[in-house]
């Protein structure tokens, strides 16, 4: 620790000290202040604090307005302006005294006052103003005596104390003092969103968000007053807004234009709930999230890998898990209320189910100032907003030599007042112990120390169901594999990302129902992109071959290309199918496909049969039919047509040798007939004389 700031904490533990004796009651903690609070019948708001940050040898100068609210008239009306002049030197006492009500000002010192001519009537108001010369402030100018006082706006009927309100002075005696990084990021997210017609109603919602007056008009305003202020946007709300009405494109190019001058960063397409997809233990849905944003392209947009943890919770472990398993750079955390001591910064690490990931915690109080100031403090105007975050920050600033990078980051259904974060931008960026710093460099920040703790299981009642995120990512896988069969898997699949991730969105959780039904709508329609694909009913069959080939006809009613595989199967062995190729298929075309067939005993069997894609996942509803298998049939047909073919043989045989021998039987006889009756006469010669007479 330097010499200079070895001073400064000795200094400032005194004048501390100090300043507890002097304050005892309103350090005393707010919970006992507010048990002891009279009602007091006027309002007072404090409407300007001039200058917000007071040097030496300036007059300082306070206006508010004072509104009697009881029902009787304030008959001597004035106002009076008190400083404490001991230094507030921790965020404890910034809230100690912001909440101490009536306790403790006997101990402050009364430095103007402005009496109010004509006594205030029941509902009246009135404005005062109330100037202190620099002689009077009376503050120590030392270079170590710079940082916040309490300021307190009191009003009087007479003597009695009727109304008051506290604020802060900010007191600089010199410029080289420490200076807290800021940076500034807030969410742009739309309403819940559904597929083109499924969902009138979201169009309606958007329309009204970006319209004069709406949430998203107002964010927008609000980007455009400061430079200086970080955005994370979902790319599916400028597609969206893009695609809507007049007034939504006008909105969307306005903003697309404005984000050129920003740190802007885009979130995962749709803004998904990263908690219900952990919880439904598909962090893959995240992962696609991201690549649709990646594939968007949206040149204003950074893809930084940051992701935002739904509700006002700490994530559970699991939740923050997802971090690591896609690949993102950082977790945006709720905001996170410091422990006592110094304020740690922003980047923190979180122990997660997949081990240590990079973090942002926001300033709770800090971010509360800009989102619901009157949650900090129940009469804030924008004045006392300034002058408290100005405060906050000084304290921090002085807690060491080297001052934490801080965060400011408000939650998604942030409804803006432009004209508090007009003026907050606009002190944080003039005050001279903050500097205001690009959010990229904190996201780009090395692993810190700081660390906070999540819960080990932590699930809400919002979000959307496991077996709901389940049914759409099995959706999702049945559509791509089914994809995979067509020749153009783009044509197919074209939107079902989107589709997919519609339901998914943090923004969902304001309305379950609708949700619900949602989801019903999405996991139909994409389930309808898996259909086309078929075959003819078939009849049942007799098999009486061994060995033959079944005729089955495969249809492809998609406008794209498809090779499949046909899977007949029957349902026991007595019938055997061979090898069928893939089919290949044009676009809205049929094919008979001939599958063969080899029978190995007679039986009654059901066969199945079904269109796959290459990895066996089903294309196509199953069709049955059953086959009579006789192969004996034809094996008893065979022999008995041998044996009938054998046995006419034998016959034509038989046949054929009776009638040889009839033949020469008939030739002998004939021959016989021809031959003399009797021998000749040896030695003789042949008597010619038919007559058988001798010569």
């Amino acid at each position: 620790m330097s010499a200079g700031s070895l001073r400064r904490r000795v200094l400032g533990a005194a004048l501390a000290v100090v300043g507890a004796l002097a304050l005892a009651a309103p350090v005393a903690g707010p919970a006992v202040a507010a048990t002891e609070q009279p009602e007091l019948a006027v309002s007072v708001q404090v409407t300007e604090v001039s200058p917000s940050i007071l040097r030496p040898g300036e007059d300082l100068r306070v206006r508010a307005t004072l509104r009697n609210d009881s029902d009787e008239a304030i008959a001597q009306p004035s106002a009076a302006l008190r400083i404490s002049r001991f230094r507030i030197s921790s965020r404890a006492e910034v809230d100690a005294w912001a909440t101490a009500g009536t306790t403790g000002l006997s101990r402050t010192s009364r430095v103007a006052a402005a009496p109010v001519a004509e006594p205030l009537l029941p509902g009246a108001s009135v404005a005062v103003e109330l100037v202190v010369p620099a002689a009077d402030v009376r503050l120590l100018d030392g270079a170590d005596t710079w940082g916040p006082r309490g300021l307190v706006v009191e009003v009087l009927d007479g003597t009695s104390r009727v109304g008051l309100q506290r604020t802060f002075l900010l007191w600089l005696t010199t410029d080289d003092v420490p200076r807290t990084q800021l940076s500034l990021l807030v969410p742009v997210v739309g309403p819940p969103t559904a597929p083109a017609d499924a969902d009138p109603a979201t169009a309606s919602a958007l329309d009204d968000q970006v319209a004069p007056g709406g949430r998203l008009r107002d964010l927008s305003s609000v980007i455009a007053a400061s430079p200086n202020i970080g955005v994370a946007v979902d790319p599916a709300l400028l597609a969206d807004a893009s695609a809507g009405g007049e007034e939504a494109r006008s909105w969307a190019a306005e903003l697309t234009d404005e984000l050129a001058g920003h740190d802007a960063i885009a979130l995962p397409w749709s803004d998904p709930d990263i908690a219900a997809a952990a919880h439904a233990g598909h962090p893959d849905l995240v992962r696609l999230a991201a690549d649709r944003t990646a594939q968007a392209g949206i040149p204003a947009l950074t893809a930084a890998g940051l992701l935002w943890a739904p509700g006002t919770d700490l994530p559970d472990q699991s939740t923050a898990a997802v971090t690591a398993q896609v690949g993102a750079g950082v977790l945006v955390l709720p905001p996170v209320a410091p422990d006592d001591g110094d304020t740690p910064g922003a980047a923190v690490r979180v122990q997660t189910t997949a081990g240590a990931v990079n973090a942002l915690a926001p300033d709770a109080t800090l971010t509360q100032l800009l989102t619901a100031p009157r949650e900090v403090d129940e009469g804030a105007t924008t004045t006392t907003t300034v002058q408290r975050a100005l405060t906050e920050l000084a304290v921090i600033s002085r807690e060491s030599d080297d001052p934490p990078h801080l965060l400011v980051a408000p939650g998604r259904d942030w409804e803006p007042d432009v004209a508090t974060v007009t003026a907050l931008t606009n002190a944080f960026s003039a005050a001279p112990w903050v500097r205001v710093a690009p959010v990229s460099a904190l996201v780009e920040s090395p692993s810190p120390d700081a660390r906070v703790t999540l819960p080990s299981r932590a699930v809400s009642d919002d979000e959307l169901a496991p077996s709901d995120v389940g049914a759409l990512a099995d959706a999702r896988t049945r559509a791509v594999a089914f994809a995979g069969v067509t020749s153009e898997p783009a044509t197919l699949l074209d939107g079902v990302d989107t589709e997919v991730l519609d339901p998914l969105s943090v923004a969902w959780r304001a309305e379950p129902e609708r949700r619900a039904a949602l989801v019903a709508e999405v996991v139909a329609d994409i389930d309808a992109r898996t259909t086309g694909l078929s075959i003819a009913d078939l009849s049942d069959v007799r098999v009486v071959a061994a060995d033959s080939a079944l005729p089955i006809v495969v249809r492809n009613q998609l406008a794209v290309p498809a090779t499949v595989l046909l899977d007949v199967t029957p349902r026991t062995a007595c019938l055997e199918v061979g090898e069928v190729e893939p089919v290949v298929l044009d676009a809205r075309s049929e094919k008979s496909v001939r599958i063969p067939m080899h029978a190995r005993a007679n039986c009654t069997v059901t066969v199945s049969a079904q269109l796959t894609a290459p990895d066996g996942l089903a294309v196509s509803p199953p069709v049955e039919f059953t086959a009579q298998v006789a192969p004996t049939i034809e094996s008893i047909g065979t022999v008995v047509i041998g044996v009938l073919l054998a046995l006419g043989l034998v016959l034509g045989i038989v046949r054929t040798v009776r009638r040889g021998q009839s033949a020469r039987r008939g030739a002998r006889i004939a021959a016989e007939a021809d031959a003399p009756t009797s021998l000749p006469v040896l030695g003789g010669a042949p008597d010619d004389d038919t007559t058988g007479q001798a010569r």
